[in-house]
């Protein structure tokens, strides 16, 4: 236990870390939704993920550090946070979690997409991508990663101290959370979906660069350009996502890998010799959770406008916000 033996490394890193990660994410996934949300943003189908994609990282966030919370107190020898919680608060937190880890990954999924209609098919735009057909899509997604962790809810109980499956069913709780919800569902399937979505945009924005750098249409090509700004500003989102999750997928297939072929006891000191490094790469991955914000400041212009707006309202000339909702209008 670790309160018997000194933490490895690897653990005091993530407790460190991934605080700093927490606190600066909320700020950000606050700021992020009451920009969206804003008078000249919220007409935009993008808005509505990017305002679900910020309430989704943030509960992923406050997720992670009660369970940061917990391992400490365990460290120090207190009652774990779990201690006080029943059989059926066990069951709602487990699930809970679960589908807001899901929404979090799928949600980008959702935006890659989005953006691969917008670039393949510009004409249409309109027609595929609207504010109702989004928060339709928001919903319809939520239900159906609700319904892919029903099993918690009935699997999941206290056992002890903490909230783990029934000895009786625990074979296959392990086999559903590990092989279909963190392989399947978390790593792998939005993992290569996002990676295909990104690929085929990037080709196709800059098989329409050269064409409209050709073009003898000023305004065209200012309003292809604005468009791809946007577009580039999410797939930005999209490739944090890649990035900040390749080393725990590759880690988490290492492993897997190992179980399997290698003998146990040489297993067995492979994850041992990994678990500071599996650590390490979970405080990565957390920054998924928080960077959108910052990515945003960086990429897009008009976030900063509206965000500037936000505070400083009052020195907002109307010939700026004029020209401010014209730039909007065009994405």
């Amino acid at each position: 236990m670790r309160g018997e033996v000194l933490p490895d490394w690897g653990w005091i890193f993530k407790e460190v870390t991934v605080t700093f990660i927490v606190m600066a994410g909320l700020v950000g996934n606050c700021l992020s939704f009451v920009v969206m949300k804003s008078k000249y943003l919220r007409v935009k189908s993008y808005s509505h993920y990017l305002c679900a994609l910020a309430v989704f990282d943030s509960l992923v966030l406050i997720n992670q550090q009660i369970r940061l919370v917990d391992e400490l107190l365990l460290y120090f020898g207190k009652p774990g946070v779990w201690s006080v919680f029943t059989d059926i608060s066990c069951k709602i937190y487990a699930f809970s979690e679960s589908v807001c880890y899901l929404m979090s990954s799928w949600l980008i999924v959702t935006m890659a997409g989005e953006r691969l209609l917008v670039v393949f098919f510009p004409f249409r735009r309109n027609s595929l991508v609207t504010q109702k057909g989004a928060v339709a899509v928001i919903l319809s997604m939520f239900a159906l990663m609700s319904y892919t962790q029903v099993f918690r809810i009935i699997m999941v109980k206290k056992v002890g101290s903490q909230c783990e499956s029934s000895p009786r069913l625990a074979v296959y709780y392990t086999n559903l959370h590990f092989y279909f919800y963190q392989l399947t569902l978390i790593l792998l399937l939005p993992f290569v979906a996002v990676c295909i979505c990104n690929v085929l945009v990037v080709c196709k924005i800059k098989s329409v660069g050269r064409a409209t750098s050709n073009s003898e249409s000023t305004r065209f090509t200012r309003c292809s350009q604005r468009r791809h700004k946007t577009t580039m500003m999410l797939l930005t989102i999209c490739f944090t996502y890649v990035l900040t999750l390749l080393p725990l997928v590759v880690l988490t297939f290492t492993i897997v890998i190992v179980l399997k072929t290698c003998s146990l006891d040489l297993a067995r000191h492979f994850v041992f010799t990994l678990t500071p490094w599996k650590d390490v790469f979970l405080a990565i991955s957390q920054v998924n959770y928080a960077a959108n914000f910052y990515i945003y400041i960086l990429s897009g212009s008009n976030f900063r406008i509206q965000l500037s707006r936000i505070f400083f309202k009052d020195k907002m000339t109307n010939t700026n916000s004029t020209k401010t909702r014209e730039d909007i209008m065009l994405l």
